[in-house]
């Protein structure tokens, strides 16, 4: 659990200042002897822990690295397979390729780019209502582009 903990806080760091602040606060409740809250603190951080090792223990994240097109001395497109990569904690975590380039891959990245390409106006008024508005402003700004 520890190995697997280690490599995960080494690249997502701040997890790592999550899970440290929860320590220092128990520590500090111990030493004011405010025990109540102290086992709250405690528990929230064994919980955080055992579900970032849960999550992380024993899965494997394939991606697909799409390489661009070259052209070669007669003008004809060459298209090169995507590049695999195949990211775990136990085995290679960070891969560093030809260039120098570290890349990373896990499931709290593919969460991350699930969450920052959520539409909120489209999930907060509904998918129809966020595409009429969008349809309503460009044919408004067609309409004034028109008229001038």
């Amino acid at each position: 659990m520890f190995e697997v903990l280690k490599t995960f806080y080494m690249t997502h760091y701040n997890f790592a200042a999550l899970s440290l602040l929860l320590l220092l606060l128990f520590i500090f409740l111990m030493t004011k002897r405010n025990v109540r809250i102290g086992v709250v603190v405690l528990a929230a951080f064994i919980a955080l822990n055992v579900f970032l090792f849960k999550k992380t223990d024993g899965k494997a994240w394939t991606i697909y690295i799409d390489q661009p097109e070259t052209t070669d001395i007669y003008g004809q497109r060459q298209t090169t397979p995507p590049i695999e990569m195949t990211f775990s904690a136990k085995k290679n975590w960070t891969i560093t390729d030809e260039k120098g380039e570290v890349h990373h891959w896990c499931w709290f990245d593919a969460a991350w780019d699930r969450f920052a390409s959520t539409d909120v106006v489209a999930w907060i008024w509904g998918e129809n209502a966020s595409k009429k508005m969008m349809k309503s402003s460009e044919t408004r700004l067609n309409e004034d582009a028109s008229n001038n």
